[in-house]
């Protein structure tokens, strides 16, 4: 029985040895699968277009119509009957000189009773394709809007031009619903545009029982679909009841429909023209491009950015008008506080307040009574006020195609504006348990997310490749982050680190517990349970790398999502990736793409450091009844004090430049007993070697021994060549950028209250240690820890001298 037990789980062992081996060599092929794949489409991309550049006059297939060049031409010119027309309505109306790029085209499709898709860029004046038609056509145009504050804000526009216009939504009080209504039927239209929710087109049958009427009486002109994306379920704003909107084209197929968006891809388009029952649109789509927006990503400094946005709004954007987009309601409600508190004009807005409050909120900050809109989603699609100058994302949005909408809010006026996005780790999963019931949310979400990570390519080339655009860098001016700073990132080799955090979520899989990326977060900086400390290894990387890193893998497929569903909440695990099994094979490697330490932002940290190592040798606590005790202990108290402030600055040093020398005044203050005898201390004050022996404030001690080892040893975790710049050393300057403030402030307080011990009846050095330590925190991990814990040691040692 032994023998079959032994052999039995010998041979499992082995089997699961194949299976390993078998699981490494399925993930090598899927990889390899995905490169030729991917290749392979390449080439037949290739190879479609010089078949179709070569295809022969007599092939038996006709080709398909299309909508051509010339044909575009044709309706470019402007010599139909109701050109003069519309040229004049242009001018008098709405008060434009003449036409933006497709905008005459569009329009003279459209009165000519073609059905039109039109993808514009936000800001690019898609609302005037069938605002002017509806003035030059009889009867009035039907308007389906998503939003209630799109059509206030159409609706504020069309008034200020004395342009008829009026709308069907929930807030419509009975004898508007009236009016309008009987409106609809009537010759002598009394009003030219008609803005509905979807909402009620597929809940009112009154309303629709009013359009076939004036279908039937001719007074129907045409259809107009804003921001038609929302029709389809794979796009960024999914709207249930415009799925229902196919009816209009059924009942009515007479009239002509325009479908108009800003983010509509190819096959969101083709998506829509089933939808909606149209048979064979005219799609026009304009280049993607807003070349007066500048594009930006910064980094969270934690999880509430807003003193940040406050502080940028202040100093850049004083007296313009903004908005500023958050994640929830909430968040709507907590930032407009904040900013409030912070003496900036800002409103929340959202789609649970009153609808009055959101018209007031809204004509405020269009009249500039306010400067700032801080708001969900619910705020955006279609808003024209010409004038803003920034869009700021409190928090990342959920797609590419959603944050390109946000941001073309701004610069509509075709002047500068920013659009500048906070990205935060933590972010990234509250927003993927929001679109996990999505289809292609995820992969949306990871795409938003790989926009902001990205270091080295345009921010205008991201986007392109969502909307099936092929750009060029050149193109962008440097009009983005990215363009403008150059080169600014190194290539690093992270295989070791992938391999380390990799191990975290294995072992807690084989253990059946589930880590939350925060969790995989402390686990690898040493934070996690005490049980696992001793069996994980820990990381060098600062919190900042290791964010990145797991972010890196997890869009890389080494890392994968797991939720989590409760009763109240959905929670975001991480699991191993198809590609984690990888990692095993030795000469599989990772590189991913990190920023550095710009030169001028090097140049003031290594400013900011020598300050603080000055502040530091400088500190000079007054205190009452100051005595001196012998010189034998007070030459050993400088000698201590000497070293430690040498070995800190050789440490500062290193991070910053190996090479710099810095000079450091130098002064030691010394805490001694209260009750030493008077004549003693007048002795010591008159004795000329007591003057001697101590270092005169203001003279200068060039520090720099040990610099040279430390130059050796200041090369980080990450680098891939001798050449390139540490991200280890990045971590530490950021890091040192904040030493002031601790050498200034947290060792002050140790240098205080230690003579405050010290001075007291309180016996033993415990009391010394005890009492400071309650409230005193330091970063894991850094020379400011180990400076304090030396500094302790000094406290200690001159309890000691006393005693």
């Amino acid at each position: 029985m032994t023998n079959n037990i032994g052999d039995a789980q010998a041979e499992l062992d082995s089997v699961e040895a194949e299976l390993e081996m078998v699981e490494l060599q399925i993930s090598e092929l899927l990889e390899k699968q995905t490169k030729l794949s991917s290749r392979k489409n390449k080439l037949l991309q290739i190879l479609e277009g010089a078949c179709s550049s070569a295809q022969p006059s007599g092939s038996s297939k006709p080709p398909k119509p299309s909508f051509s060049k010339q044909d575009l031409q044709h309706y470019e010119e402007s010599d139909f009957s109701w050109s003069k027309e519309v040229q004049a309505k242009l001018c008098n109306v709405f008060q434009l000189s003449k036409f933006r790029p497709l905008q005459r085209a569009a329009i003279n499709l459209s009165m000519s009773g073609k059905d039109l898709f039109l993808v514009m860029p936000t800001g690019r004046g898609k609302s005037l394709c069938y605002q002017l038609p509806a003035l030059c056509s009889k009867g009035f145009t039907l308007v389906i809007a998503p939003l209630v504050s799109l059509m206030e804000d159409q609706l504020m526009y069309l008034k200020s031009i004395n342009v008829p216009a009026v709308t069907l939504n929930a807030s419509s009080t009975k004898e508007d619903s009236k009016q309008v209504l009987a409106g609809m039927t009537d010759k002598n239209s009394p009003f030219k545009l008609l803005y509905v929710t979807p909402e009620k087109i597929a809940k009112s049958k009154l309303l629709m029982s009013k359009l076939e009427k004036a279908y039937n009486m001719n007074l129907l002109a045409r259809i107009a679909v804003d921001e038609v994306h929302c029709c389809s379920q794979w796009g960024h704003d999914f709207r249930p009841d415009y799925k229902l909107l196919g009816i209009l084209k059924r009942q009515f197929p007479k009239v002509s429909l325009v479908g108009l968006t800003a983010t509509a891809t190819s096959n969101v388009l083709k998506d829509c023209q089933k939808i909606l029952c149209v048979q064979e649109p005219i799609t026009l789509t304009a280049p993607f491009n807003r070349p007066n927006l500048y594009y930006e990503v910064r980094f969270k400094h934690n999880e509430d950015c807003t003193h940040q946005i406050a502080e940028l709004i202040r100093e850049r954007y004083k007296n313009q008008s903004g908005i500023v987009y958050v994640f929830s309601q909430k968040d709507a409600e907590v930032v407009a506080t904040d900013l409030q508190k912070r003496n900036i004009l800002a409103q929340p807005y959202h789609a649970n307040m009153e609808p009055s409050d959101k018209s007031l909120w809204h004509q405020q900050w269009s009249s500039k009574k306010i400067q700032v809109v801080v708001a969900t989603v619910a705020f955006g699609m279609g808003i024209d006020k010409a004038d803003v100058r920034f869009v700021i994302h409190h928090t990342i949005s959920k797609s590419i195609e959603n944050y390109y909408q946000e941001s073309g809010r701004a610069g509509r006026d075709d002047g500068s504006a920013d659009c500048i996005v906070f990205f935060g780790f933590a972010d990234i999963f509250r927003i993927s348990t929001m679109v996990v019931m999505e289809n292609t949310g995820q992969q949306k979400l990871q795409n938003m997310v790989a926009y902001c990570q990205n270091v080295d390519r345009c921010r205008r080339a991201m986007m392109a490749i969502h909307f099936d655009e092929v750009w060029n860098d050149d193109e962008c001016n440097q009009m983005c982050d990215v363009c403008r700073h150059g080169n600014d990132y190194i290539t690093m080799d992270i295989t070791k680190h992938a391999r380390d955090v990799v191990a975290i979520v294995e072992m807690a899989s084989s253990m059946d517990e589930k880590l939350t990326p925060l969790k995989v977060c402390d686990a690898w900086m040493g934070k996690g349970p005490a049980k696992h400390r001793k069996t994980l290894k820990v990381t060098s990387l600062s919190r900042v790398e290791v964010e990145s890193v797991i972010i890196h893998l997890l869009l890389h497929g080494y890392f994968s999502e797991d939720f989590s569903f409760t009763p109240y909440t959905t929670h975001f695990y991480l699991k191993l990736g198809r590609k984690a099994a990888l990692l095993k094979n030795d000469n599989h490697s990772i590189t991913m793409k990190m920023r550095r330490v710009m030169s001028h932002a090097t140049d003031e940290t290594q400013e900011e450091v020598e300050t603080a190592l000055i502040d530091v040798s400088n500190m000079d606590v007054q205190r009452h009844n100051k005595t001196k005790i012998h010189k034998n202990h007070q030459n050993m108290e400088k000698r201590l004090a000497q070293n430690h402030i040498e070995s800190l600055a050789s440490e500062a040093s290193a991070y910053v430049n190996p090479t710099s020398v810095f000079e450091v005044d130098v002064e030691v203050n010394l805490v001694e007993e209260q009750n030493c005898a008077s004549e003693e201390e007048k002795g010591l004050k008159n004795s000329p070697e007591q003057q001697s022996s101590s270092p005169k404030r203001g003279q200068k001690q060039p520090l720099t021994q040990n610099c040279a080892a430390n130059a050796d040893q200041a090369k980080g975790d990450l680098v891939s060549a001798p050449s390139e710049l540490s991200i280890i050393s990045a971590a530490a300057v950021e890091e040192l950028h904040h030493l002031h403030s601790y050498y200034s402030k947290q060792l002050r307080r140790i240098n205080y209250i230690s003579h405050e011990h010290l001075q007291s009846s309180q016996p033993g050095v415990l009391t010394c240690m005890r009492e400071p330590f309650k409230s005193l925190r330091f970063p894991l991990r850094t020379t400011i820890a180990r400076g304090a814990r030396n500094l302790w040691t000094r406290v200690s040692m001159r309890r000691k001298l006393i005693q």
